[in-house]
């Protein structure tokens, strides 16, 4: 038997993007001890703007910024999580510009962009990329602040200790690959997604859900997990520069989308959310419109080079491909992006057992059926510092004054090499949710997809196989494909060609996912959403 490490905090915080590292540095400042393990930025190197309400006019209050994140999610987003969200992400970024963030200014204010879906300029951004920035700002704090943070680089966990029903901590690989206990009465699991259960994501390598079984296994909810935005601009080539996503404000800034015979196929003029973008796009494809490789151009020669000077995304690009902005004529198709659903929260970023909680895209709620443009910016910032601090207040009103037990990995959850069959079965995992969880959805390829994801499931657990990495990625990609099938209708970025209307009379709610008591398999609950403050 391995014997473990042990280490006692007040919050240990899971994940090194943004989300992870705004909730460590709350729950410190408001005095809590904090495990940090830092791992990888995840998707936060990509974050290049996020949405404010600074409240300066009308247009720019948290309400109105409330109402677009609504309207961009179907209207069945977690109302409380948005209105908390909405409420602190001004603050915040008056915070982090006191911190010393580069945001761009112009006439000495903050300057703001018009993101993909939004009803005015509510971005905030640098020359840079702003996620980068905020991250580097405050791994240089938390870092300051002494034996109040306890850092455990490209630290994993593994399992969350449960006790009486409440979380108490988890068992965390560290960076030497030795086993480490845990114990503190909150967590904060700030995860990422799971975009590499795909074959084409713009998500960085790791990104398999190991959030969403951890919550699972832990008795919480998952919801709203048949939602899977798509990047629009993702770079089709050729193979060098393939996979590289570029900024959808550009087309509020002069830019066009055109298709391989040189026409504008959608009206940009209105700032089209991106699920409509994706649809025009591949539509213009499968119609036989595209370019040679099967894409559409992203075309930029008509941008002033200033404004393409400030995006660093179409400026690697182009140097990349060798183009100047007045050649500036690039073949993009979608690539998928980021999941909406996750951990069931509250307004404080608490899951339904007491002690987890959730922020950024492992956290389900905040952009219901579709994420509006540069949310995603937004919700780790406030929902991080929210999270951060309810964490803090749980914990230290909830001290652990004699720690538990320490918990043994389990050899198959090490991050040795995947067992051939194990990783034979991802490659059909990731096969059954392009074809059936794409852009463009209808009955035969949900169920087919259903069908796949259920026989692999059948193996995992006749050879034993359920409780691997392997095991918990197809839990990820069953909690898709079955919510999915289930919603028979089209809202956000679930659009199903065989049901293409929305339904508010039928499906005005949300898809829950839980873990059966025998820990192998789901369920599946239908809630209809309360009516108040939705349209």
């Amino acid at each position: 038997m391995t014997v473990t490490e042990e280490l006692s905090a007040d919050v240990l915080v899971a994940g090194g993007g943004v989300g992870g590292l705004m909730a460590a540095l709350r729950a410190q400042l408001s005095g809590a001890r904090v495990v940090l393990l830092s791992g990888t930025p995840g998707a936060s190197n990509r974050i290049s703007s996020l949405n404010t309400a600074l409240g300066e006019v009308p247009e720019d209050a948290p309400a109105a910024l409330f109402n677009d994140v609504v309207r961009a999610g179907g209207a069945i987003n977690n109302l409380e999580v948005v209105a908390a969200m909405s409420e602190r992400i001004g603050a915040e970024t008056r915070f982090l510009e006191s911190l010393g963030i580069p945001f761009y200014h112009q006439h000495g204010e903050l300057a703001r962009r018009q993101a993909a879906g939004t009803t005015w300029t509510r971005a905030v951004y640098s020359l840079g990329m702003v996620g980068v920035d905020i991250s580097k700002e405050i791994r240089r704090r938390l870092k300051a602040a002494g034996s109040q943070v306890t850092a455990i680089p490209h630290g994993l966990l593994l399992q969350l200790l449960v006790e009486d029903g409440r979380v108490a901590g988890g068992l965390v690989l560290g960076e030497d690959k030795r086993p480490v206990t845990i114990h503190a009465p909150a967590v904060v699991l700030a995860t990422g997604g799971a975009g590499q259960l795909f074959g084409y994501t713009t998500n960085p390598p790791g990104s398999r859900g190991i959030g969403y079984t951890l919550a699972l296994e832990a008795g919480a909810s998952l919801i709203d997990m048949e939602f899977i935005s798509f990047e629009p601009f993702v770079t089709a080539g050729p193979p060098h520069m393939r996979g590289r996503d570029l900024p959808t404000t550009v087309l509020r800034e002069g830019a066009r989308l055109r298709n391989g015979r040189g026409d504008e196929f959608l009206d940009t003029g209105s700032a089209p959310s991106k699920d409509v973008i994706c649809r025009a796009m591949v539509g213009e494809v499968r119609a036989g419109r595209g370019t040679p490789g099967g894409a559409v151009y992203y075309d930029i020669r008509e941008m002033e080079p200033g404004i393409v000077a400030r995006y660093v995304q179409i400026e690697q690009v182009l140097r990349g491909l060798q183009l100047t902005p007045a050649q500036g004529l690039i073949e993009v198709m979608p690539a998928q992006h980021y999941l909406m659903g996750g951990v069931r929260i509250d307004g404080r970023g608490a899951s339904d057992v007491p002690g987890l909680y959730a922020v950024g895209e492992v956290a389900g709620g905040a952009h219901g059926a579709h994420r509006l443009a540069a949310a995603g910016g937004t919700e780790v910032v406030a929902m991080g510092a929210i999270a951060g601090e309810a964490a803090a207040a749980h914990a230290l009103a909830n001290r652990i004054r004699s720690p538990g037990r320490a918990l043994q990995p389990q050899p198959a959850l090490l991050p040795t090499s995947l067992d051939p069959s194990d990783r034979q079965r991802l490659v059909r995992i990731r096969s059954a949710l392009d074809g059936g969880c794409g852009i463009l959805r209808d009955e035969q390829c949900l169920t087919n997809a259903v069908a796949e994801l259920e026989a692999v499931r059948q193996e995992l657990v006749a050879t034993d196989h359920a409780p691997t990495h392997a095991g918990r990625a197809n839990l990820v990609a069953l909690a898709i494909a079955r919510s999915a099938l289930a919603r028979r209708e089209s809202r956000g970025d679930h659009f199903r060609s065989d049901h293409p209307d929305r339904d508010d009379v039928n499906w005005l709610g949300n898809l829950e996912v839980q873990l059966s008591e025998d820990g192998r398999d789901l369920r599946l609950n239908y809630q209809k959403a309360d009516l108040a403050g939705r349209s």
